[in-house]
């Protein structure tokens, strides 16, 4: 085979050659030119990077010089507090241990050899494990405040920096947010992977600090200055500020394994997420003020910014930028609020270096006490500036840093930030350790020698969770296999409780006794959770114990809770509301699961609600809320899972499984089909209307009835079958006069009461009586009364025109069983039902539809009650005998009919609005300008307005509201209104005529009487009679006002 040549002719080969060799030479110059061009860049990016890193190098020496000359050398010895003088201070210490955390996150980030790193650590984990050490030297009165959220328990946090003993302070040491603070960065530390946890027994102790602040939202303390209302500094009440850190050191402290990840759960704190969403709300119900007394407050900065960024509606956080800007912004720094004169509350700001002489009594009688204008705090910038350093507004980041610079003096060759500015005594140029952390770390995070993500890992998990609406999970289950059979001809499938066998379903309760053991240590005299109801959010996980996995049913569905959960339209309603929370406020990334347990019981009377609510639940959406239905086994993949510590001692697990009870599995047993129930039901109807008129009778007048029946009449009508209302009231009347341990047929009177209590459906009013008697609370009483405070509003208790018990804040479930069933009870047995009830209607209302509440400040349940009933004699039916779903019904509609147009119907509108205590918007600003307008004091009987009452307020201020609400409620319900009606006139002829003057002494309820107005004359007739009664009786000094008439 002849050979094949591979080279070219000569000619040709020679030419390509020439042309390949010339190509070859320029792409050999070009690639030598590249890698020339490429290497120089490696040259200059080297040093670039050689220069970058011997920059940064020298500002981490430098800054680790400055920490150590100003803060480190300060620190004790021996256990590793930071002193302010001989004292030492929870929130200086935290701040402290965190710019040392900070900058050994410097040295991390250059890799540095020289063991810095370590140093700096190990400096930080001294300082948090000091304030845990001094913490559980107070585990007695943790023990005791987790409980009952009384002052006299709460935790110190100012102590001995020598031997860590609290110190007793001069005022009430209430101070919520320096424990929040400290679970803060506790948990951030953990998290960056710092070893503060040592033992098994110091996990218990932070898992009840998380129990101690949980309920924040309903403490009052003296917030971030130290200081309480701004009229009466020694009186706490609820700050934005501390509520706000107290949020975000609870979504810091959830899920976190103190001893890291892949540790036992007994080390993983739990936080419950309903108690993190009460704090939410409440806070929100404040913003963007920081307290009912102080509308500005600098201590908003750290909330909605660093270190808390709590507040995630962008609106409300520019609202809070703007007031904070406009209103406490000086040349020197910010006011830390209107008022700001120092005083008692400075003592918290005063020199903690060793090294001054100067007496903190001295300065603050000197250069506080008599100051006539706001002092400025230059230390506030740093939050402004290390929340845009967060946030990456870099131009805000200089324009602060130039207005802080000037301010900033020279001290051992490092820039010291100065205490304050007053412009009559200057600049106080007190060193504060305190200050200095700030100023350092600010200067840290603008340098960019950290990134936030590097003291911040909290935040990173918050956004990733926020997000859409999530796919809600519902598994539904019988009570019988006979009952799951007559649902599925309905087209409803469900399961039996034995048909989930590797699934366990509790009631609530028993998953409140088991995490009673979570963080108990008994060789520390510590229980674990207090038993607290656990709320819709708790509810909706599938919890993992001992291996195995607990599902819930929602507290409304317990069949130990309120005898409401009997009537099935409101169990319908309550159902709809758990969907509409589950859609606004799950955080987590994983779905909301819960199952509905569903009981003939349920359907017996009359089963539509539920039954058209089912059906629009298998559809897979409810309004705009994705829904899945399905067998709970195969829900359980996609459910949101918590995992707790091992099960309580000697748990038996299935002794807690929800199963019907003997008295619902012989109902179910007894029904044919739900046709024939609803048969049965409308035939029973027509007889129950026309025995109505005979039966329905109201319960004062069954009461009365049975006051006057004989002891032997009375047993005779307490033991007749079936039992009715009558018979339960025969019975309390009997207990009344031989006691609640009386036999009858055998059993104590108590035990028949229990028995009627549990066996009862239909007689709603003697399901009331039992109720009282047995003094049944609502479980989820203490969240609506937060419901209703969160709104801005008060709460009275009491019977209609008898003394009322006002609560004007969150309040602890044993303090309103209290009132409820000591004080209501003893006014009336009847009311501590009805207005248990009547508070979570309202309570659901004021979250959908908070109009209707317009202009109502404190919601009195005793005059509502009042009302209701009065509307239901007109209609022959008294309002104790209506079903729970029928009242509530009537309450919104008293509501809406209330805001209706009053023409024609003014008799009507001024008694429910007097009795509601509904006022106009612009009323309390129209009080305002008469008593601004001259020296009046306005009285009636001991209540009275002066004009003195402005001058420490302000007319937006929540305060003045009550000031003239607490006057109102000195009237009859029927006057009330034609009050509101007369501040009218007066304000408008006032403005009209500047010139007229009222007498100094205005009697207004003698004013009003001797004006002869009545109910059902116009608001013109009316005010035509006010401005003639002026005149007439000499009540102005110009008598020149005869067409001052108001339209």
């Amino acid at each position: 085979m002849p050979s094949i040549s591979t080279t070219s002719p000569p000619d040709v080969a020679s030419r390509d050659s020439d042309e390949w060799n010339c190509k070859s030479r320029d792409n050999e110059k070009s690639r030598d030119n590249e890698k020339s061009r490429d290497n120089e860049k490696s040259r200059d990016s080297k040093e670039l990077d050689s220069k970058s890193r011997d920059n940064k190098q020298e500002q981490a020496d430098y800054y680790y010089s400055w920490v150590h000359s100003h803060i480190i050398k300060y620190q004790t010895p021996a256990l590793g507090l930071f002193p302010r003088r001989r004292s030492s201070y929870v929130t200086d210490n935290v701040y402290c241990g965190v710019v040392i955390w900070a900058l050994s996150k410097v040295f991390a980030r250059l890799n540095d050899g020289s063991g810095r790193q370590i140093e700096l650590e190990l400096t930080a984990v001294k300082t948090m494990r000091a304030i845990l050490c001094c913490f559980s030297k107070q585990l007695h009165k943790l023990e005791k405040f987790k409980k009952q959220q009384d002052p006299e328990f709460c935790l110190h946090v100012k102590f001995d920096p020598e031997t860590g003993e609290e110190i007793p302070q001069q005022f009430h040491n209430i101070q919520i947010r320096s424990v929040s603070l400290y679970l803060f960065y506790l948990c951030q530390m953990i998290r960056s992977g710092l070893v503060l946890i040592y033992t098994l027994e110091e996990c218990h102790i932070i898992q009840n600090l998380v129990y101690y602040i949980e309920r924040a939202y309903r403490i009052k303390d003296f917030g971030m200055w130290g200081q309480g209302r701004k009229d009466r500094p020694d009186e706490p009440e609820l700050s934005a500020s501390s509520i706000g850190i107290t949020i975000a050191a609870l979504r810091a402290c959830d899920g976190l394994n103190l001893f890291g990840s892949g540790c036992s759960h007994e080390t993983t704190l739990f936080v419950d997420p309903d108690a993190v969403f009460r704090n939410v709300s409440i806070l929100h119900s404040l913003l963007p003020r920081e307290s009912k007394s102080k509308d500005v407050d600098a201590a908003l900065i750290m909330t909605k910014g660093f270190p808390a960024f709590v507040v995630e509606d962008p609106s409300l956080c520019s609202l809070i930028e703007e007031n904070v800007e406009g209103e406490l912004r000086g040349c020197h720094g910010y006011k830390r609020f209107i008022g700001d004169r120092g005083g008692r509350s400075d003592l918290s700001f005063l020199s903690q270096d060793p090294e001054s002489q100067i007496d903190s009594q001295t300065l603050s009688e000197s250069n506080l006490s008599n100051a006539q204008e706001d002092l400025e705090w230059p230390f506030i910038i740093l939050f402004q500036t290390m929340t845009c350093v967060f946030q990456g507004r870099t131009e805000d980041v200089e324009r602060y840093r130039s207005v802080l610079d000037p301010l900033l003096f020279n001290t051992d060759g490092y820039p010291t930030i100065p205490l304050y500015h007053s412009s009559r005594t200057g600049t106080n140029n007190t060193r504060t350790t305190a200050f200095q952390a700030f100023l350092i770390l600010s200067e840290l995070l603008e340098k960019q020698l950290i990134h936030p993500h590097d003291i911040d890992y909290r935040r990173e998990k918050v956004q990733s969770t926020s997000g859409g609406s999530p796919i809600i999970q519902i598994a539904l289950l019988s009570e019988s296999t006979a009952f799951q059979a007559l649902l599925s001809t309905y087209g409803i499938t469900s399961q039996t409780p034995n048909q989930i066998e590797s699934v366990y379903v509790w009631p609530s309760k028993k998953l409140v006794d088991l995490l009673y053991y979570h963080g108990s240590d008994e060789k520390l005299g510590l229980t674990g959770r207090p038993k607290r109801p656990l709320g819709s959010l708790c509810t909706s996980r599938v919890w993992k114990i001992d291996g195995k996995s607990v599902v819930c049913i929602p507290l409304y569905q317990d069949k130990q809770d309120f005898y409401i959960s009997k009537d099935e339209t409101f169990i319908a309603k309550a159902i709809k509301s758990h969907l509409k929370f589950l859609r606004t406020h799950w955080r987590e990334s994983s779905r909301p699961t819960f199952c509905l347990f569903l009981t003939s019981v349920l359907f017996k009377k009359n089963g539509k609600p539920l039954f058209k609510l089912l059906n629009t639940l298998k559809s897979g959406k409810f309004k705009d809320i994705p829904i899945k239905m399905g067998r709970l086994q195969e829900l359980i993949t996609a459910a949101s899972k918590k995992e707790v510590l091992n099960a309580a001692p000697n748990m038996d697990f299935h002794e807690h499984r929800i199963l019907a009870s003997p008295v619902l599995c012989r109902r179910t047993l007894s029904i044919k089909s739900l046709t024939d129930s609803k048969t049965e039901l409308s035939s029973s109807r027509s007889t129950n209307e026309n025995e109505r008129k005979e039966v329905d009778k109201e319960y004062g007048e069954i009461v009365a009835e049975c006051e006057a029946l004989s002891e032997e009449d009375l047993l005779s009508f307490a033991t007749t079958d079936p039992a009715t209302c009558c018979n339960v009231i025969a019975l309390i009347e009997l207990s009344r006069r031989r006691g609640k341990d009386y036999r009858v047929d055998g059993d104590t009177i108590t035990e028949l009461m229990e028995h009627h209590y549990k066996t009862q459906d239909g007689d709603w009013l003697a399901l009331r009586c039992c109720a009282s008697f047995l003094r049944k609370t609502v479980d989820s009483l203490a969240p609506s009364v937060s419901a209703v405070i969160a709104s801005g509003r008060s709460l009275s208790f009491g019977v209609h025109g008898q003394p009322e018990i006002l609560v004007e804040g969150p309040m602890h479930p044993r303090l309103l069983r209290g009132i409820l069933h000591d004080q209501v009870g003893e006014q009336s047995q009847l009311h501590s039902s009805l207005q248990q009830e009547c508070l979570i209607y309202i309570a659901e209302l004021l979250i959908d539809h908070p109009e209707l509440f317009k202009g109502i400040l404190i919601i009195r349940l005793g005059s509502l009650i009042e009302v209701l009933q009065s509307a239901q004699r007109l209609e022959q039916r008294p309002l104790e005998k209506l079903p729970p779903h029928l009242l509530s019904k009537k309450i919104r509609n008293l509501l809406s009919a209330d805001q209706k147009s009053k023409e024609g119907q003014w008799k009507e509108h001024r008694l429910i609005t007097g009795i509601l205590g509904r006022v106009p918007d612009d009323f309390p600003s129209r009080v305002w300008l008469i008593l601004q307008h001259q020296n009046i004091r306005f009285f009636c009987g001991e209540g009275s307005l002066v004009s003195s009452d402005i001058l420490s307020t302000k007319v937006s201020e929540p305060y003045f509201a009550m000031k003239i609400e607490r006057f109102l409620n000195c009237f009859p319900t029927d006057t009330r209104h034609f009050v509101i009606e007369l501040f009218h006139v007066l304000s408008a002829t006032l403005q009209r005529n500047p010139e007229v003057n009222l007498v100094e002494e205005f009697p207004v309820l003698e004013f009003i009487e001797k004006s002869e107005v009545r109910l059902e004359q116009s608001f013109e007739e009316v005010s035509k009679k006010f401005i003639g009664c002026l005149i007439k009786y000499e009540f102005v000094r110009l008598a020149n006002i005869e067409n001052c008439i108001v339209s």
